[in-house]
């Protein structure tokens, strides 16, 4: 399957939303819907030949449309340590083989955010003393049950800096698990503060390089016909539900490389 994606602003969004409409067989609102959001916008996720028909179609309409393949992900390292060289960055993971960029093959740098929501609602039962009942039922009841739903929610962001080649390889700098000490005397004391310093240093040495951070906003969003991204759970009158948007994050990087790779972006 293919994530069609616009990476450009729709400009005239009621004839764009009629060529959409025309094009991927939707409801005129829908299309405005799928428009609407700030690009990189999702806008539908359809078989392979599908997809690269509605992509011709919107370009030759003059939308900065493309399609992102989900089953040919560039290749990406998810680094623990960094090294910066004079000529060269080497990302090194966890486990598994090193990856290094020359700094003039560098094409574009994303700093984004992803985050995890957790909502939790449960019933609680309370029992009182109810001088009324006990009244009316002469004292063979007295108390009464009350029922009231408890709702709970907590959120979780979580910072990352995106990397690519030339290629279409890439380095994923993830604020979490990542060994800060390798910035040396850069390093700063919150894990905010190293993420910036991060972006910093490589934008340093990769001046040329497309650099954004709209996924800063745009990454904590769910975007739509990324699967996986929510569970929930029900058992008996407890629910839990988990919202994780780094994968859409993921999807929505990509699309922003392939914007650079493809010349719709900057």
């Amino acid at each position: 399957m293919k994530i069609v994606a616009l990476v450009r602003p729709a400009g005239e969004v009621p004839e764009a939303a009629q060529v959409l409409a025309a094009a991927a067989g939707m409801a005129p609102a829908e299309a405005r819907m799928r428009l609407a959001p700030e690009p990189p916008a999702l806008i539908a996720r359809l078989a392979p030949e599908a997809a690269d028909a509605l992509v011709k179609t919107l370009r030759d309409a003059g939308l900065a449309a493309l399609a992102i393949d989900e089953s040919e992900v560039a290749e990406r390292v998810t680094a623990r340590t960094v090294t910066f060289g004079a000529a060269q960055a080497t990302f090194t993971p966890r486990a598994g083989a090193p990856l290094s960029m020359a700094w003039e093959d560098v094409t574009v740098i994303l700093r984004g955010a992803s985050s995890l929501r957790t909502q939790s609602e449960h019933t609680e039962k309370t029992t009182k003393v109810a001088l009324g009942t006990a009244l009316i039922t002469g004292g063979l009841k007295m108390t009464k049950t009350a029922e009231k739903s408890v709702r709970g929610s907590q959120e979780e962001t979580s910072q990352v800096v995106f990397i690519f080649d030339r290629d279409g390889r890439g380095a994923v700098l993830p604020e979490m698990g990542f060994d800060f000490s390798c910035l040396g005397p850069a390093m700063q004391p919150s894990r905010t503060a190293n993420m910036v310093t991060l972006a910093r240093l490589v934008r340093e040495r990769a001046p040329a390089a497309f650099y954004d951070e709209r996924l800063m906003r745009l990454g904590r969003r769910p975007v739509p016909f990324v699967l996986g991204g929510a569970v929930q759970v029900v058992s008996g009158a407890t629910s839990h539900s988990r919202i994780n948007t780094a994968q859409g994050l993921d999807v929505l990087a990509e699309a922003i490389r392939l914007g650079v790779a493809q010349g719709d972006l900057p």
